[in-house]
């Protein structure tokens, strides 16, 4: 459940206008609701638990997460606008907070999602496996029919739309060296996929098992907290290879942003950050200005 909302709002936050990031948000019961349909057909009790669920999750992300997101856009506005190059371990810290940022959004969905798992009867349980499986299935043949090539190309060309929707058009040189940077970053798609897939499968066996919601809440907690407990010790000098490189690259393209860019970014984080508050604390939108960045605020690495 927690991670949808995340993706959710990233997806709404850098792909979208304000508006579109408010109307997406308080849309979110639903999409949650629609997101969780998608995988079991629930009972009438079911159902109703999900709906209070997500109800009682929206609304401590509003009161609690929201403002912790304004202070992730501040400290990264912060960083993005200093005239320099960027110390990795700057960038570093910055990885951190957002990952910190990311379990505050997940912890409590952990009870919740374990409860109602717990609650599915067998045929429920063989037809989580087999949308699963389906997803995956999916997935998979997507990885394999783009190729490794083309899958470094798209993955390029998507790091470069998502600059440009923050800073504005790149010069052709800038764009060439993004491109560079992206395509030579390693590839870590299928140890994600694979992990993905090793838990779902334990996941499911714990179903049948009738494991309880202690016991699921616990592996859910490993698989999503500390994820490098699920990892083999190849997977995890592979992730760290690839977000090494990755805060290589995110401090290169710092260095890069001209004046006129760092403006046109600062002006598009004002606005999200505007709106975060109004849908925090109901302060109206003030459309757009600096960033302020107040130095109790300022908090790289989280809490």
């Amino acid at each position: 459940m927690k991670k949808s909302v995340l993706i959710f709002l990233a997806v709404a936050l850098f792909g979208s206008g304000c508006s579109t990031v408010s109307l997406l948000y308080r849309n979110a019961d639903w999409y949650l609701q629609h997101r969780i349909d998608g995988y079991v057909s629930f009972n009438a009790g079911q159902e109703a638990t999900i709906r209070r669920d997500i109800s009682v999750y929206l609304d401590w992300h509003r009161k609690h997460a929201l403002p912790e997101y304004i202070v992730f856009l501040q400290n990264l506005n912060g960083a993005a606008q200093y005239d320099g190059l960027l110390q990795i371990g700057r960038i570093a810290q910055l990885r951190a907070q957002l990952l910190d940022l990311y379990h505050q959004t997940l912890r409590p969905a952990v009870r919740p999602a374990a409860e109602l798992l717990s609650s599915l009867d067998s045929r429920q349980i063989r037809e989580l496996s087999d949308n699963l499986a389906k997803e995956n299935s999916k997935q998979m043949q997507e990885l394999q029919d783009l190729g490794r090539k083309a899958y470094l190309d798209k993955r390029a060309d998507d790091t470069l739309d998502f600059l440009e929707g923050l800073v504005g058009k790149l010069s052709r040189d800038q764009r060439k060296q993004v491109r560079e940077m992206s395509r030579h970053l390693p590839s870590v798609r299928e140890i994600y996929l694979e992990q993905r897939y090793t838990n779902q499968r334990r996941l499911i066996s714990m179903l049948n098992e009738h494991a309880g919601a202690d016991r699921i809440a616990s592996f859910i907690s490993l698989w999503l907290m500390t994820p490098d407990a699920t990892r083999t010790s190849q997977q995890q000098i592979a992730i760290h290879s690839f977000e090494t490189a990755d805060d290589e690259m995110i401090a290169h393209i710092q260095w890069m942003l001209t004046a006129r860019q760092k403006a046109h970014l600062n002006k598009q984080l004002s606005r999200y950050i505007d709106e975060l508050r109004k849908l925090s604390s109901g302060i109206k939108s003030t459309g757009g200005g600096s960033v302020d960045i107040p130095a109790e605020q300022s908090r790289p690495g989280g809490n």
